[in-house]
């Protein structure tokens, strides 16, 4: 008998392969037009983000839900997204000279446009990279509202638990919910994403907008009502990718008005024959490292300079904002407004 080794994929050859199966699947889905993200059409998506399970969406393999990674997501996709049995991914297709309000998430610069109560539109203007960028996160979305489902279903004919019900009536409930509401909701809420009440409660306010307060109680229930009428109606929500993207792709047509507008700026500036270093990163990320320490001198010896990068990524604190600008633009920043979709 030959003692013959087995030879066992070691956790990167495991990634490299989930990354490939994902680019190769969402290509074919892009080419196919439209896919159902809880269908068979986005079983390998699903299976692919399982076995890969990115740093940024956390406990996604695991049964209780992931808040920090949803939170994430969250921040990125247009809000309201939560209600949306459609989702249609398009160019740039004149919806601003509509009577649709764009929706811009809060950490990503793309327009998004809800078009009725059940479909959303984003339009997609930095090519294939921020497509699979929107489908790995709707399918992570997905993951979690089925987590959510399948907590709270008790039998076929769709009946819900008690913590669901509860949800619901503090969600659908028009008035304002008292400290108290509050707490007995986030009790329930808790018990369906198999998570503690410190837990929650201290997400609670990392989700909340001024305009939404209960907002993580409103995204909960959502995910998990359209994932019941999945499992129980199969009502498959829909992702879709309009024929003038499909058509356009490719085609760099905002890449190439950018690339033209930054040339001429580096003419101007007569800095076309200066050695450049490109930085593929956010523009504050940047800003802030080199001169929030400068800017912010006081603030800088009583707290860690990694404490005062997060307060900055607040859209709450525009002073502080507003001085780190002023010093960079002070020290020789040159800010290039994208005009490339307009």
């Amino acid at each position: 008998m030959s003692n013959i080794k087995r030879h066992e994929r070691t956790r990167a050859q495991e990634s490299s392969n989930a990354i490939e199966r994902m680019y190769i699947t969402m290509r074919h889905l892009f080419n196919r037009g439209f896919y159902k993200p809880m269908g068979i059409s986005g079983e390998t998506l699903r299976e692919a983000l399982l076995v890969l399970r990115p740093e940024i969406y956390g406990s996604i393999a695991e049964e209780k839900a992931e808040l920090e990674g949803l939170l994430y997501v969250i921040d990125r996709l247009p809000i309201g997204i939560e209600e949306c049995r459609f989702i249609n991914l398009t160019s740039d297709e004149g919806y601003t000279n509509s009577h649709f309000e764009p929706i811009i998430p809060p950490k990503r610069r793309r327009n998004c446009y809800r078009i009725d109560d059940e479909q959303m539109n984003i339009e997609i203007t930095r090519g294939r990279s921020e497509i699979y960028d929107i489908l790995t996160h709707l399918t992570f979305l997905f993951i979690e509202s089925h987590k959510i489902s399948k907590r709270i279903i008790i039998d076929e004919k769709g009946t819900t638990t008690r913590d669901w019900l509860k949800l619901e009536d503090a969600v659908l409930n028009k008035k304002k919910l008292t400290q108290k509401a509050r707490e007995i909701a986030i009790t329930h809420t808790a018990n369906i994403l198999g998570r503690t009440f410190k837990e929650l409660s201290e997400a609670y306010a990392l989700f909340a907008t001024p305009k939404y307060p209960e907002r993580l109680l409103h995204i909960i229930y959502w995910l998990g009502k359209l994932a019941i009428d999945e499992v129980i109606n199969n009502n498959k929500r829909t992702v879709t990718f309009s024929p003038v993207l499909r058509e356009r792709l490719g085609h760099h047509i905002h890449g190439e008005i950018w690339a033209n507008t930054i040339k001429e700026v580096l003419k101007k500036n007569k800095l076309l024959s200066r050695p450049i270093h490109i930085i593929s990163a956010n523009l504050h990320s940047v800003m802030n490292t080199l001169y929030a320490p400068q800017a912010l001198k006081g603030l800088a010896t009583k707290k860690d300079i990694f404490q005062i990068y997060e307060a900055l990524s607040s859209s709450e604190n525009v002073e502080m904002r507003n001085k780190v600008t002023q010093k960079a633009l002070q020290q020789g920043m040159i800010f290039i407004p994208d005009t490339s979709r307009y």
